[in-house]
């Protein structure tokens, strides 16, 4: 809308005035944005809100993302868009999602067994998997291992993890222990 700015009334001895009205234009220009989030690989999106600029804006904007729940790692535009807004001058500036890595740690299980006994088979243990995942979700496949034998001495052996690669996946390794008992200890092997 445009309003006239009205000059009047004013008196000097030794001049003769002539009034130049302005104008004020008032718009209803807003700059709506979307604000940007980070989330976990696996996690639900965030609630998506926005800020405003300008004018007050009348009505809601729709606020979309592709990204689901099962979205590989990256950046996702927030794509916001008129909806119900009524403002005829609006500026929508999207806004971005990024999806992390999430935390997994891969356990190598512990054993005890006799010595002069065969070594069980050494197993892994995740935590962390996201969205029902298993183990095939490995581009390099875990490694476990251990120095031991079944002919070893009696003691503790470490039980190591390693090379394991995830695409959405930040790994952390934890070794396991592998006791190997005197023939005459009992031990439960359960």
């Amino acid at each position: 809308a445009i309003y006239q700015i009205i000059v009047s009334d004013a008196e000097a001895k030794n001049y003769e005035i002539k009034y130049v009205f302005g104008s004020l234009t008032i718009t209803d220009d807003a700059v709506v944005t979307a604000n940007s989030y980070s989330r976990v690989y696996g996690d639900d999106n965030p609630t998506f809100e926005y800020s405003v600029d300008g004018a007050t804006l009348s009505g809601i904007p729709s606020i979309t993302c592709a990204a689901t729940a099962t979205s590989p790692v990256g950046t996702y535009d927030i794509v916001i868009a008129k909806g119900d807004v009524t403002n005829s001058e609006v500026t929508f500036v999207n806004g971005t999602l990024t999806i992390t890595k999430a935390p997994l740690t891969i356990t190598a299980k512990s054993y005890t067994i006799k010595q002069g006994k065969d070594l069980p088979t050494l197993e892994l243990e995740y935590s962390g998997l996201k969205n029902n995942e298993t183990d095939t979700v490995f581009t390099t496949k875990p490694v476990v291992s251990t120095t031991a034998t079944k002919y070893s001495e009696p003691g503790s052996y470490d039980i190591t993890v390693k090379d394991a690669e995830a695409a959405n996946y930040e790994i952390t390794f934890v070794k396991g222990t592998l006791t190997i008992a005197k023939k005459t200890e009992t031990y439960d092997d359960s």
